[in-house]
């Protein structure tokens, strides 16, 4: 779905401009567009009027639905609404679903947060002095994991990918650069190249699943080209990016072409997809708010995961 006509007119305008905001978003990470989405959903909850309890649950799973399909690669987003919407099944009143539907979007704002920050102080360990560390695309845990770092008093340097077609690595590489922390900025096609002066790559995720992480374009090569070199390849992971079995990602989703060929050419179609899938079997580890996990760790946690009926099917 490429936007949000098709949604109930009596959603109020406000509610349609956010999602539609979301989808729109093609360089913020998933932690931030999760907190978007429970922002949205506070919002709904604040300004829709209903005559029933179920009219109102059936509001939140519209635009539930809504706000996985805006950014169906975000795990973190629904993580965030198949939560919430257990939470309510089975409430028959009004008042106690707008208070528990918001204080699920709340407090998962909060674990977002600090799911971070511990995140960062467990990777720190995996940092050692005078270590090159290289890094795909941009990541709010991987800057303040960097940061962290170096406030300890390692010494490092980083390797930013470009990351085509946003380019969002080089927005990682600035901030970097502007704490002190040296920087080498690269092509994406260039990773392999620089693997063997590196002894450290760190990824985030944007989702986590039995079938492999969920991440930039970009990042299953490198996994299989750290594999090769036997440079170790971590990804920071948040437990709420971890998706139950039954629900699978389209990476396929095809992105504005004219992102990486403004000019048509004849006979020459230009694919644009955002993220990949790598083997779980190609990551040395993940780092969680919980700490470490090896890959059948992932498999044993997701078989313990709940989902809501309107995404299991």
């Amino acid at each position: 779905m490429n936007s949000i006509e098709n949604l109930p007119t009596e959603l109020p305008e406000k509610i349609k401009t956010q999602i539609e905001e979301i989808r729109l978003d093609n360089t913020s990470g998933s932690t931030k567009l999760a907190t978007k989405s429970a922002e949205t959903l506070i919002t709904l909850l604040e300004n829709v009027d209903v005559s029933s309890h179920s009219q109102l649950i059936a509001y939140i799973e519209t635009v539930s639905k809504e706000l996985v399909k805006a950014q169906s690669t975000m795990a973190p987003i629904f993580n965030l609404v198949n939560k919430t919407l257990l939470n309510i099944c089975n409430l028959a009143d009004e008042e106690k679903i707008r208070q528990i539907a918001r204080v699920s979007c709340q407090n998962f704002i909060k674990k977002l947060d600090t799911s971070g920050q511990m995140i960062s102080k467990l990777a720190i360990d995996l940092i050692t002095d005078n270590s090159t560390i290289l890094t795909h695309s941009y990541s709010d845990t991987i800057l303040k994991t960097l940061l962290l770092a170096k406030r300890a008093g390692k010494t490092f340097d980083v390797i930013c990918t470009e990351s085509q077609p946003m380019k969002e690595g080089t927005y990682l590489a600035e901030r970097l650069g502007k704490e002190g922390i040296n920087v080498t900025l690269i092509v994406d096609s260039a990773t392999a190249s620089f693997l063997s002066e590196t002894q450290l790559v760190l990824v985030e995720a944007d989702a986590l699943s039995t079938y492999g992480l969920t991440n930039k374009i970009g990042t299953l090569g490198l996994a299989l080209a750290a594999k090769k070199f036997k440079v170790d390849f971590y990804a920071l992971c948040d437990s709420e990016k971890i998706l139950p079995a039954k629900y699978t990602i389209n990476l396929k989703e095809l992105k504005n072409p004219n992102e990486i060929l403004s000019k048509t050419i004849d006979n020459v179609t230009p694919i644009n997809y955002y993220f990949d899938l790598t083997p779980l079997e190609y990551l040395t580890g993940i780092i969680t708010e919980g700490g470490f996990m090896a890959p059948n760790d992932i498999k044993q946690y997701i078989k313990n995961m709940s989902i809501h009926r309107i995404f299991s099917d």
